[in-house]
């Protein structure tokens, strides 16, 4: 679903500088440590808008009294992120980084409960689309995936590169209402009037490095809308120290849909990353 950028076939310079690029490749997927698939059912409905964006409208997830209270399994607050209906493929993106960065759930990004589809029958309606509509004419089929974004077309079909034949159609689909359900994290990472801002930087790149690590690259998208601070604990779920560098973080990241799968090391998607914060 996602490939990996930058694609070597269309390459300027065949010969990268030692360092650029992880000798192993792109970083895999760790194991999964989620128990079997079982059959919870969760009953939501949507409560209060919280926001929106290019690819999604967030609104609190109000859990149904008689969905959790007979269930041995207590689930933290939650949102759910309504697909726009002219961005299935960048919402599918966006679920597959939160399955590639199951490791990193809890740490640096938010706990994910699912991905769900339905087909749409021409009667049906999806409210938010219509009372959260974006200014944004562009769409999925125009853009394409965010691997391919900075390559012109004409050198992509000389290569016979582009999406799998799943990606394409999702971004023609037009019949199908796609959502996340995600924990809700707290609010937006501010800078503190009187904070140096070298401090306010090093905890940004803490959290940036711990995605790094997974040769996820996300300075297509940083912006200050797209760090919050973790969920606070209880009624949310404490953090979790990372696999990788064993801290525990009180930032959380979002929003995955123009994130990219590279092969670079840690020290190149950090130099990307780290020339944004000025954004934040």
């Amino acid at each position: 679903m996602v490939q990996v950028y930058p694609v070597k076939a269309l390459a300027r310079n065949q010969n990268p500088r030692p360092g650029k690029f992880r000798p192993d490749g792109a970083a895999p997927r760790p194991p999964s440590t989620l128990p079997p698939p079982g059959d919870m059912h969760l009953n939501l409905q949507l409560g209060k808008f919280i926001g929106d964006g290019r690819s999604g409208i967030v609104f609190e997830a109000e859990q149904l009294p008689d969905a959790v209270a007979n269930s041995e399994h207590a689930f933290p607050p939650l949102v759910v992120k309504v697909v726009r209906q002219e961005r299935c493929q960048s919402g599918a993106r966006e679920a597959w980084f939160y399955d590639h960065l199951e490791c990193l759930q809890g740490v640096v990004v938010p706990r994910c409960y699912g991905w769900f589809e339905l087909r749409l029958t021409p009667e049906w309606e999806v409210p938010a689309w219509s009372a959260y509509p974006t200014s944004n004419s562009r769409t999925d089929a125009n853009e394409g995936p965010a691997e391919f974004m900075s390559y012109h077309p004409s050198d992509l079909r000389e290569k016979n590169i582009g999406p799998s034949p799943f990606m394409t159609e999702l971004a023609a689909a037009r019949d199908r209402l796609f959502i996340l359900v995600l924990e809700r994290v707290g609010d937006r990472f501010k800078r503190q009037p009187m904070d140096d801002d070298d401090e306010s930087d090093l905890e940004l790149s803490a959290a940036y490095t711990e995605l790094a690590h997974m040769g996820v690259d996300m300075s297509m998208d940083i912006k200050g809308s797209n760090v919050c601070m973790a969920p606070e604990a209880p009624p949310g779920l404490p953090s979790l120290p990372s696999p990788f560098t064993g801290r525990t973080h009180n930032i959380r990241l979002i929003d995955f849909e123009l994130a990219l799968r590279t092969d670079w090391t840690v020290a190149v998607i950090m130099y990307n990353c780290e020339s944004h914060f000025g954004f934040i």
